[in-house]
């Protein structure tokens, strides 16, 4: 457990699953998996000076409320992230006083705002729609192989990786096009969480495509 002397106000301790680096393995119980417990920046000093700058112009309040929670959403996945812990759209659900829905639609924001995945367990376990094979096919492809080596490498049909390279590569030339997220959505006819996957993989394997103020990025 963290030492209290390092805990300063506003700091809430949770005990959550470990992130482990590896997918969840079917049977396996959620009391099986390992925890740690961290340290989550529940209320800064940033929520603390925003509550006083005095009365939200009218008709402003709602909106005010949706980016303070989604930054705050953001703020403590990525804490408890960067801690070694995977947090749940459940768990932040009770943290934040929030609906499970109202949680998601802030994940869902910031990450089509800022183009950045957040790392809930789900996810990083490839429990929910955001499969971690993306990555594994792209940093073989990276590395040269081509779609029948990386099958074999990866256990998936041929097929299926061409169909996952193929938009990988449409999403790469439209990001040296500066297209936005949204656009690269229409143009190659897939939802925008998928974009954002390819966009997530471009960004790491070749960052100079969002140099100068990529939309996408």
């Amino acid at each position: 457990f963290p030492a209290l002397d390092n805990v300063g106000s506003g700091t809430l301790i949770w005990t959550c699953t470990r992130d482990e680096g590896r997918k969840a393995k079917p049977g396996k119980r959620t009391e099986e998996y390992e925890t740690v417990t961290v340290k989550l920046p529940l209320i800064t000093t940033e929520d603390v000076a925003d509550r006083l700058e005095g009365r939200t112009p009218p008709g402003k309040a709602a909106a005010k409320v949706k980016e303070r929670d989604k930054k705050r959403v953001a703020r403590i996945v990525k804490a408890a992230a960067e801690q070694g812990g995977l947090l749940t759209v459940a768990e932040l659900s009770v943290i934040l006083n929030k609906s499970m829905e109202a949680v998601r639609n802030c994940v869902r924001d910031w990450e089509q705002e800022t183009g950045e995945l957040l790392a809930l367990k789900g996810y990083r376990m490839d429990q929910g729609s955001r499969p971690t094979h993306k990555r594994e096919l792209a940093r073989l492809h990276e590395e040269g192989l081509e779609a029948p080596e990386i099958a074999r490498a990866s256990g998936h049909s041929v097929n299926s990786v061409e169909r996952y390279l193929q938009d990988y590569e449409r999403v790469r030339m439209l990001l040296k096009r500066k297209m936005s997220v949204e656009d690269i959505s229409t143009t190659i006819g897939r939802g925008k969480r998928v974009v954002l996957e390819y966009v997530e993989l471009a960004r790491e394997y070749h960052p100079d495509l969002f140099e100068g103020g990529n939309p996408a990025s």
